[in-house]
């Protein structure tokens, strides 16, 4: 499971009880995820997560695919080929996470 290092959260004006949290974690490997606790991050459902790479980029580790399911968000890797991901040193992530 990949561990979030940081979480920062913003307050926002759309649509009345929507969120907008900015997750900072580690990858460790190729089907990672993260469980998100509505006591924790203040939400009870996931509307939107979309991940981003922000260390440890290289050949073996270059694209996300990012999907989620209740509150359990999922980061599969990718190589520069399309394969899975098989190396992830220095490997960091930041997730765009919108909830209510």
């Amino acid at each position: 499971m990949a561990e979030i290092s940081d979480t920062i959260v913003k307050t926002t004006e759309f649509a009345g009880d929507y969120k907008v949290q900015i997750l900072t974690a580690t990858l460790g490997s190729n089907s990672d995820t993260i469980v998100l606790t509505a006591a924790a991050n203040k939400i009870s459902e996931i509307v939107y997560a979309k991940a981003h790479l922000t260390g440890g980029v290289d050949a073996e580790l270059c694209w996300l695919q990012t999907s989620w399911s209740s509150l359990t968000i999922t980061i599969a890797s990718f190589e520069a080929d399309g394969t899975v991901a098989t190396n992830f040193t220095g490997a960091t992530i930041e997730v765009l996470v919108i909830g209510k």
